[in-house]
């Protein structure tokens, strides 16, 4: 029954971070994170990636893939059920939305920046900072739709470029503080990709789920390692990341009511991820 009990919870905690992969401002990481199942996820995946004939490791690599299978349910749960919801939210409310996306982003900051506290903060620090926003630059000048499913291409082609764009969004799966959903939205294709979950259209989302399948497998062995092996440098990385993020989906100045609404919503996105952070082990 213990047993049972945890693969329950295992599918409750995917169902919780799949639903929050969808919105801009929340990590999958992070949520990980919060909720104590990160530092499982990124054993779990790296241990699949490894090959031994050992009894005790293939025993373990049995428990590891369960913990995988159920874990993903919950995730693509999630991500099923809140799509079409927060497409509607987002659609009517966007600018509201957004401040609400950019408070819980800002939240979400704090849990990846307390990973650097115990370094000295120096003029190297500022660079790796300035370095992650100015990845988020560098993403954010892709031509507009370039990505999209719209335009004059062939199916062969766009699949092509989904499998690119899976390739991409894996690594905001894997590194916390780094919003799948911001990715989404920096590539343009974050409607397409919600109606297409949603809808469970499958020529769009099997290509994407492929190249999301080989970035997992190219880069958990090289992040786990350089996450391990360089706190610093990569959690710097991840602060300028996410702050570099706000600020590429500020949808401009409230109007009329916004003006009242988008920072009460702000700061309780804010108030809300922080709460949240109470249950991460690495915060108590």
């Amino acid at each position: 029954m213990k047993i049972i009990g945890n693969y329950i919870y295992t599918i409750i905690k995917g169902f919780i971070i799949g639903a929050s992969m969808l919105v801009p401002g929340f990590s999958g990481g992070t949520m990980a994170m919060i909720l104590g199942i990160y530092d499982k996820l990124i054993a779990s995946l790296s241990g699949i990636l490894t090959f031994s004939k050992n009894e005790n490791y293939i025993s373990k690599n049995k428990l590891n893939f369960l913990f995988l299978i159920f874990f993903c349910a919950g995730s693509v749960l999630g991500m099923v059920i809140i799509s079409k919801p927060l497409s509607n939210l987002i659609e009517k409310y966007y600018t509201v939305s957004s401040f609400f996306f950019m408070g819980a982003a800002l939240g979400g900051f704090n849990t990846v920046y307390n990973k650097t506290k115990s370094y000295k903060f120096d003029f190297l620090s500022i660079v790796y900072i300035l370095l992650g926003a100015a990845i988020v630059y560098l993403i954010s000048i892709i031509p507009e739709g370039f990505f999209s499913s719209g335009g004059n291409r062939s199916e062969t082609f766009m699949y092509f470029i989904l499998v690119v764009a899976g390739l991409i969004v894996a690594i905001a799966m894997i590194l916390p503080g780094i919003s799948v959903s911001y990715m989404f939205l920096l590539l343009g294709i974050y409607k397409e990709t919600i109606d297409a979950v949603h809808n469970l259209y499958f020529p769009y989302l099997i290509p994407l789920a492929i190249g999301s399948i080989l970035g997992v497998v190219l880069t958990t062995k090289l992040l786990e390692y350089w996450m391990e092996h360089y706190v610093k440098s990569s959690y710097l990385i991840i602060s300028g990341f996410v702050l570099g993020s706000i600020i590429q989906v500020f949808p401009g100045l409230p109007k009329g009511i916004e003006w009242a609404l988008c920072p009460i919503m702000f700061l309780a996105a804010y108030f809300l991820i922080r709460l949240l952070q109470r249950f991460d082990p690495d915060n108590r």
